[in-house]
């Protein structure tokens, strides 16, 4: 039987015994988690041990696809990675777009089960049904660009589309990101470590297998109502035609730029930082595939100490890691840094995250120049920067530490910097500030994947810049009337919606940027529904989040998750000193966080009950669940 909008396989790599197998995707799991983050959650609920080490031949990475993907809808070339992560210990996704995602279900498969550990380095090729494990010693410590430029090479098909890991990956650098297309990264939490421990440096590609639409006809035509809703909306100012990074002064005006370490959200230096990089070093812009927008930028720094090829970035959070956040006044070194994470295999946000990290580590004398190989750790210094990016991707010297993460780092270094440290979950706070929009605090609190503002979503869009995200007909209040600093438990209604949306567009999968131009989940769900043959609206795709986002709950509550790990750091939540946030905190988060429990019929440790998660149709969980009680 077909299975409509989806290749039909899954393919299965079992590196210890190099065997490949394809799978048949599964219709009970398609339709009750779609794909993504949903369909990956089931795999590693069902196969993953709870306590297995991150780094070790028995945890599994999954890459999926979506029933959305590659099938020409806007936002259609996502893909995720879902895998338990070595920086938290938890559950770990990143979401990618690029072209790979849609490559995969050309090439016939959905998605990409790895597991077990290979002895010597190898790396997969994909193609027309079929999968072959290949050797990459060669291929080996070699940065990203070079790594792509060999796979296809050796395979001899310049189409294909690679996903590689850089040296960081290899080093297990526990935020090493996996890249696709060059530049574009499923960057957080881990998942080139993943791949590194297991010895696979890449998975190559192509295919040309058409995707089985239910009906086709009706598709194109919904298909072309959703592009004419995204020209509207991009015709009268909505979306991302700036890219990300055309945000910053924005972000900047609303406090919601965290400013040296946390300690604020604004800096008087963005405007002029922003309009030198538009004017001097901006290249052009590049879209994914199915994207309307093209938010990517590309960049240049043609000499000087910080010169730079022509490269992809840098975007906002990886421009405001590497300004504000360390009191960086350069846009020189922001491309150079981005350009080195790019091909070393990093997560900028974690990367430019410890750098900061260690400045104020510096600062308050918590570290000194015995522990820093020789370095002057010291704010905003760029030639430092540069340094501790080469370091950390090489694990050398003071570099070895911040590879593990601000929570490992904290507890090596000791005294007050664990207090310090600006993390939920043992993830990095990324650059959005909670003072700003306090939606923004129960998603950082709450999100399975730790502090992160994408997983399951940016609640703040809708209190500071007034995105509906489509979700008004669902229950959002107007943006308009919601004010932003106040710390009502209703605000969890808020966060609540938002989040469950957030999580069905990794299921989709889609790219989030397509939510902000006309596309809510009524639009998605008719797409679905024309692709697959299936009958679903707007109510059950979030429905769907929810489910979807209890059973990664699940997962971490198996895990050893619970309230006392849903707490925000204590830095963020002081008063903020600058700008329009100034002498702001949070200071009624506990209460926000139980109101956010009741909506998740979660218990007061934060564990769901066992019959809301019989009513989301996830019986076997409920039942583990129901076993912590008895």
């Amino acid at each position: 039987m077909v299975l409509y909008s989806y290749a039909g396989k899954i393919l299965r790599v079992n590196l210890s015994n190099k065997t490949v197998k394809a799978e048949d995707t599964r219709k009970d799991i398609a339709q009750l988690l779609l794909g993504g983050n949903g369909y990956a959650a089931k795999i590693l609920w069902d196969e993953l041990k709870p306590g297995t080490d991150p780094l070790s031949p028995e945890n599994k990475i999954v890459l999926m696809t979506g029933p959305i993907t590659g099938t020409g809808a806007p936002g259609s070339g996502f893909w995720e990675a879902c895998f338990k992560s070595p920086l938290t210990g938890v559950w770990g996704e990143s979401a990618c777009g690029g072209w790979w995602g849609p490559m995969l279900k050309f090439a016939g498969f959905d998605g990409i089960i790895i597991e077990g550990a290979s002895k010597d380095p190898v790396y997969l090729w994909v193609h027309d049904g079929e999968a072959e494990i290949k050797p990459a010693e060669g291929i080996w410590g070699q940065t990203v660009p070079k790594t792509e430029e060999m796979v296809r090479k050796e395979i001899g098909v310049p189409q294909a589309r690679i996903l590689s890991i850089g040296p960081a990956g290899e080093k297990l650098v526990r935020f090493a990101g996996i890249a696709v297309d060059l530049e574009r990264y499923a960057g957080r939490k881990g998942g080139g470590a993943i791949l590194g421990s297991k010895k696979v440096k890449a998975v190559a590609v192509y295919g040309e297998k058409e995707i089985p639409i239910a009906k086709p006809a009706e598709y194109g035509k919904a298909l072309k109502e959703c592009e004419q809703a995204v020209y509207a909306s991009l015709s009268s100012g909505g979306g991302f035609p700036n890219g990300t990074i055309g945000g910053y002064d924005a972000c900047n005006q609303f406090g919601d730029l965290p400013t040296k370490y946390g300690e604020t959200g604004s800096w008087e230096a963005v405007s002029e930082l922003y309009q030198n990089f538009v004017n001097k070093y901006l290249v052009k812009n590049r879209a994914c595939f199915g994207c309307m927008q093209a938010c990517g930028r590309v960049s240049q720094v043609k000499e000087g100490p910080f010169a730079t090829p022509v490269y992809g970035g840098p975007e906002y959070e990886t421009t405001a890691g590497f300004t504000t956040f360390m009191l960086q006044k350069d846009i020189e070194p922001v491309i150079k840094a981005n350009y080195l994470c790019n091909i070393y295999g990093l997560d900028t946000i974690s990367t430019s995250h410890m750098i900061a990290f260690a400045m104020i580590c510096y600062e308050k004398g918590l570290i000194t120049t015995k522990d820093t190989d020789g370095l002057e750790v010291k704010w905003g210094d760029p030639d430092v920067v540069i340094k501790l990016v080469e370091k950390i991707a090489k694990r050398e010297g003071f570099g070895d530490l911040l590879a593990e993460g601000v929570r490992r780092a904290a507890e090596k270094i000791g005294g007050e910097a664990p207090k310090i440290a600006l993390h939920v979950k043992g993830l990095e706070m990324p650059y959005h500030d909670p003072r700003a929009g306090k939606t923004q605090a129960i998603e950082y609190g709450v999100s399975n994947t730790g502090m992160d503002h994408f997983h399951a979503h940016e609640t703040l869009d809708v209190e500071c810049y007034g995105a509906d995200l489509g979700l008004i007909p669902f229950g959002l209040p107007d943006p308009k009337t919601i004010d932003r600093f106040s710390e009502d438990p209703s605000k969890a209604s808020i966060a609540k919606l938002v989040m469950d949306w957030g999580t069905v567009a990794d299921a989709l999968v889609i790219c989030k940027f397509h939510q902000y131009v006309n596309l809510g989940p009524d639009k998605y769900a008719k797409l679905l529904s024309l692709a697959t043959g299936w009958k679903i609206d707007g109510w059950e795709l979030l429905k769907i989040g929810d489910r979807i986002f209890n059973l990664a709950r699940a997962f971490n509550v198996r895990e050893g998750i619970r309230r006392k790990d849903d707490m925000l750091p204590p830095r963020i939540m002081q008063p903020a000193t600058t700008g329009s946030t100034k002498g702001v905190g949070i200071t009624n988060y506990e209460a926000m966080l139980n109101e956010f429990y009741r909506l998740e019929e979660w218990d007061e440790d934060g564990i769901p009950k066992p019959e809301k998660l019989k009513r989301l149709g996830l019986d076997d969980v409920a039942s583990y669940i129901a076993s912590l009680k008895a």
